[in-house]
């Protein structure tokens, strides 16, 4: 609708005024009724509404393509289990996809991609994309103000707040933990999240937009007076747009990576409630005109069913199935390097797969809160026709103490140890699982490559003992396992040590283990360190990284001293014709290993690989 600054009526008759004259200022004046409805003519205000739909269908779209994509790796999985892909030429299309992976792994690196937390640059291409696209509806289309704030509201304010309004039911569907995005194209939440993330920038920049014509106009025809006059005429949307807008600034600048990381608890606890009242305040901002309802109301219903679907299937302890309000059972151990072992006794028809993590809340420590850990084992694994032999499964997770629950935790267990009891005995509720990879890795790649830093080895362990299972029975094409382990302490070694004996004894000629330890005041790798120069000193030659290793007979691994260099460390693994390399650790790790990545695909483009793909994992989000 079109309002008019002036009055509905003024003294005396103004029907005949020209439009000059400052008592022209309605529709009860006929040169004042004839230039606006020239200006709904040229510019109608019903019209802007579309720009909300034209948003609207650019991000179906995005999500159609994704779910072409997701179904062609599902039906590749299906071939690659019926018949192994035979190795060959590089194709043209291995290297179309290589050139577009070498753009998307990319990462940049500095100060400023830390504190914004830049996505690959894949993704930023594709952000661009979107506001690119964003940008160009809404400053390619004139005029953006009308001749007069009374001929209706200035048509670049109008869809810019539409647009906004149309990404407010994307927004809430990409920061889901179960939505319906990851349903249909695989792409797990928290893969979701940074475009949850920049796409709230996108609504901020819009409602900005959106506002400035409205203050513009006014001081620009009457000055502060006149948007006095607007701002508190009764009716007008100027007033009800001021605290949605408001929650919607600090919303996102909480959401600001290096912010929400410093505040995280404060981010976590407020984040919800605000987005709730930002969303109640829209519904009183809009006041259903026309369809500007239909995205909040989808909003709503977006919410909604993520609520429930959480709540009634993914949280066990309100599962449908389950007895309500009780957790499973669970133990916390502490391990050498300020390590923590959560070992949580989970029904036998609690499954999960390899990769995925589920979030804990561990009400001894906190009521109200609950993270994301990797589990970092496989749920049990019967033959055919044999029962299981209990009623329950173990689900392990491996916990480096940081700061806040993660440390409380590992306090928690130091408090409470009994003489030779390095444990203690908790309730856990579970929420999950969540997460994974859609292919089917030991089928589809003949090496596998793994590169961990700290409690990273989580996510590691499980696809080991996984493609270790499917090489034995042979349902897989892998012929190589490499793990590349980064600790701070040699301590840190031992448990995994225990964890991995079995399996590499089992399987000598498939798995090979690579231990870095980056701490050189260490005194293990002091006393390697030392050696090697020693021996260097006798022969004149300059000590390298590589040479300055040693190997554990029990286990066979290699021990490294020092931080390896991803760029150089990563190429010469690359003997296969098919890798899939999974890497998971802190921010600094995995740039550089999809940096390295997106380089190595150089080596598909000269034909010495056919595929080489990376899947990293974050330790938070």
């Amino acid at each position: 609708m079109s309002m008019s600054m002036g009055d509905s009526s003024s003294s005396g008759n103004v029907t005949g005024l020209p439009l000059s004259d400052p008592r022209c200022n309605s529709d009860a004046c006929d040169a004042f009724k004839a230039a606006h409805q020239a200006s709904q003519a040229a510019v109608s205000y019903y019209h802007q509404y579309d720009y909300g739909h034209y948003t609207t269908w650019y991000y179906l779209a995005a999500i159609g393509v994704a779910m072409f994509v997701y179904f062609y790796r599902l039906n590749r999985n299906r071939r690659a289990q019926r018949l192994a892909p035979a190795p060959g030429k590089s194709t043209l299309a291995h290297k179309i996809l290589a050139l577009i992976r070498m753009v998307n792994y990319r990462h940049f690196k500095g100060r400023v991609a830390d504190y914004f937390g830049f996505p690959s640059l894949g993704s930023l291409t594709f952000i661009a994309a979107a506001s690119l696209f964003l940008l160009l509806m809404t400053f390619l289309v004139h005029p953006y103000y009308r001749g007069r704030r009374g001929y209706g509201s200035p048509p670049l304010a109008v869809r810019t707040g539409l647009m906004a309004q149309a990404l407010t039911p994307i927004i809430v569907a990409l920061a889901g933990k179960v939505n319906f995005i990851t349903m249909l194209t695989g792409i797990s939440h928290e893969k979701l999240n940074v475009f949850h993330r920049w796409v709230s920038y996108m609504c901020l920049f819009l409602s900005i937009v959106h506002t400035v014509p409205f203050i513009v106009q006014p001081l620009k025809e009457g000055g502060p007076a006149a948007l006095h006059k607007q701002y508190y005429k009764p009716g007008g949307m100027e007033y009800t747009g001021t605290p949605p807008l408001g929650i919607l600034v600090g919303i996102v600048v909480l959401s600001i990576p290096w912010i929400r990381h410093r505040f995280y608890n404060f981010f976590y606890r407020l984040h919800i409630p605000m987005y709730v009242v930002y969303l109640g305040l829209l519904f009183w901002h809009s006041k259903q005109e026309q369809d500007s309802w239909v995205y909040l109301y989808a909003t709503l219903a977006i919410w909604l069913a993520s609520c429930l679907a959480r709540l009634f299937y993914k949280w066990q302890t309100f599962h449908i199935f389950r007895d309500w309000f009780h957790g499973f059972p669970a133990r916390v151990e502490e391990l050498p390097g300020g390590m923590t072992k959560v070992t949580v006794l989970a029904p036998p028809d609690f499954q999960w797969k390899p990769g995925q993590h589920v979030w804990l809340r561990l009400p001894h420590l906190s009521v109200l809160q609950n993270h994301p850990f990797t589990i970092a084992n496989l749920p049990k694994h019967p033959a055919p026709k044999i029962k299981l032999d209990s009623d329950v499964q173990e689900m392990i997770f491996y916990v480096r103490a940081h700061r806040g629950l993660t440390l409380d935790l590992l306090k928690s267990v130091e408090k409470h140890d009994i003489a030779e009891d390095r444990g203690r005995s908790v309730s856990v509720h579970v929420d999950g699982p969540y997460g994974g990879i859609v292919e089917d890795v030991p089928a589809l790649y003949e090496s596998l490559i793994f590169v961990a830093g700290g409690s990273g080895i989580s996510a590691c362990l499980p696809w080991i003992h996984y493609a270790a299972r499917r090489v034995a029975e042979g349902s897989a094409t892998t012929k190589n396992i490499h793990l590349i382990w980064m600790v701070r302490y040699p301590s840190q070694i031992q448990w995994i040590t225990e964890e991995l004996e079995p399996l590499v004894n089992a399987h000598p000629d498939l798995i090979q283990v690579d231990f870095y330890v980056t701490d050189s005041s260490s005194p293990a790798v002091s006393s390697m360190v030392s050696e090697k120069n020693s021996e260097a000193g006798a022969d004149g030659s300059k000590p390298s990284e590589k040479s300055m290793t040693t190997v554990s007979p029990k286990l066979g691994q290699v021990l490294h001293a020092g931080r390896p260099y991803l760029p150089n460390l990563l190429p010469p693994l690359l003997t296969a014709k098919r890798t899939f390399i999974l890497g998971c650790g802190p921010e600094s790790l995995r740039t550089d290993l999809a940096n390295a990545a997106s380089t190595a695909q150089k080596k598909v483009l000269t034909g010495e690989a056919d595929i080489i793909t990376l899947h990293t994992e974050s330790f938070g989000w």
